[in-house]
């Protein structure tokens, strides 16, 4: 039994002792591999970095939006108010609408702007980290552009 594992031991030693160029082999395949990886998740998280810009900047014209249909219709109340005489009790309830809409759509926006911005903050440490690796294992020609 002990003559079994010592010739397990022993021939696979022979074998890497025979083929010197195989470590090399397959290091130069370790590279490539890691360098293709690399690559692929520095496009993945270019991608989510563009999405979470987006986002930020499709938040950004929902509240101004929101809020100039908001300010909008306090201003039709208001108009209303001028033409039809409404009551007081009514003037105040329209208005405490408005504030409460208005300051809705403010929470709104901050949530999703914050989570947008989490976002954008994981993307560019992705990049960051992929630059890395693409820096390390790929030849010069596959570095990233520098953008301008």
């Amino acid at each position: 039994m002990e003559q079994t594992i010592q010739e397990r031991t022993n021939h696979g030693t022979q074998r890497l002792a025979e083929y010197p160029h195989l470590e090399e082999n397959l290091q130069s395949k370790g590279r490539i591999h890691a360098c293709k990886a690399s690559r692929r998740g520095y496009q993945q998280a270019s991608d989510r970095l563009r999405r979470a810009n987006r986002d930020l900047g499709e938040t950004a014209a929902f509240i101004a939006a929101s809020l100039t249909t908001v300010t909008a219709i306090q201003a039709v109340i208001s108009v209303a108010n001028d033409k039809l005489g409404l009551s007081r009790e009514i003037l105040q309830l329209a208005f405490n609408s408005y504030i409460a809409v208005f300051i809705l759509i403010l929470l709104l926006g901050a949530l999703r702007i914050n989570g947008a911005l989490r976002r954008r903050a994981q993307a560019e440490r992705d990049i960051d980290q992929t630059k890395k690796g693409i820096f390390e294992f790929c030849p010069l020609d596959q570095w990233p552009k520098l953008e301008e």
